[in-house]
């Protein structure tokens, strides 16, 4: 059984579901099939996984792989979910200290870019000032 308050649990699990819909997990998912269709890449990665496993020499390898298009779509795809990703833990854990301050840009104004000076829905804030800043 959970320890985790009910409230909490399904909070995280909208976050989850949010996170499986946004545009950055679905450009992610297509460039992950992408790759793995890619018949020139998946041979790649084979021989990579064969030279690792024989201790033998990648790096030739590595590079003819990481000059296919494909596996560059999917490297910067990879990275802007996990950016994503980042970005909600660094939210929680400022949220968690009390210290909002932390993802909030100084330099753009109000809470996480909002133009409203002095807005303290970090959390929440979208960027519209007018339905969710005071």
């Amino acid at each position: 059984m959970s320890t985790i308050a009910p409230v909490i649990e399904e909070k995280a699990r909208q976050i989850g579901d949010m996170l499986t819909r946004s545009l950055e997990m679905s450009i992610f998912r297509q460039a992950e099939h992408d790759l793995q269709s890619h018949g020139e890449a998946q041979t790649l990665i084979g021989e990579v996984q064969t030279k690792q496993a024989t201790g033998e020499d990648v790096e030739g390898v590595l590079d003819r792989l990481e000059s296919l298009d494909v596996v560059r779509r999917f490297s910067i795809a990879q990275e802007n979910l996990s950016d994503v990703i980042t970005h909600i833990t660094k939210i929680l854990a400022a949220t968690l200290s009390d210290r909002l301050d932390l993802i909030a840009p100084e330099s753009e104004g109000g809470c996480c870019g909002c133009p409203a000076e002095g807005c303290d829905k970090a959390t929440s804030c979208d960027g519209d000032a007018a339905s969710l800043c005071s």
